[in-house]
């Protein structure tokens, strides 16, 4: 058996994919998404049951917009990039508040390589 990448997201605009996605918790969370490639997909989301907004107010979790996109659809979680130092957690918890509020049920699956 052998397992590879079939899958890649890269978030073009955070605010829209943020908006477009369903969230499995009432808590909400603080991001702070970097992009180097894309500066306006970087700052600060408020994310919560109700969908992203932009803040200024003090991050729980930093990431670059490369982590979000592998949060974003279910295969990995927020405590998994903290681990691989892909993420920070900034406030003790954070991770697992987001892993809850991005939870999903159905995990992604990609059955061609493109």
């Amino acid at each position: 058996f052998q397992l590879g990448d079939g899958l890649w997201v890269r978030l073009v605009d955070v605010g829209a994919a943020l908006s477009a996605r369903g969230y499995a918790s009432s808590d909400e969370i603080c991001l702070e998404v970097a992009d180097a490639f894309m500066p306006a997909n970087a700052g600060r989301w408020r994310v919560g049951p109700g969908g992203p907004e932009r803040t200024d107010d003090t991050p729980e979790l930093r990431l670059d917009v490369t982590g979000l996109g592998s949060v974003y659809l279910g295969g990995f979680r927020f405590v998994d990039l903290v681990r691989a130092s892909r993420a920070e957690e900034l406030v003790p918890g954070a991770a697992d508040r987001g892993d809850a509020l991005f939870r999903t049920s159905a995990l992604p699956w990609c059955a061609e390589i493109f």
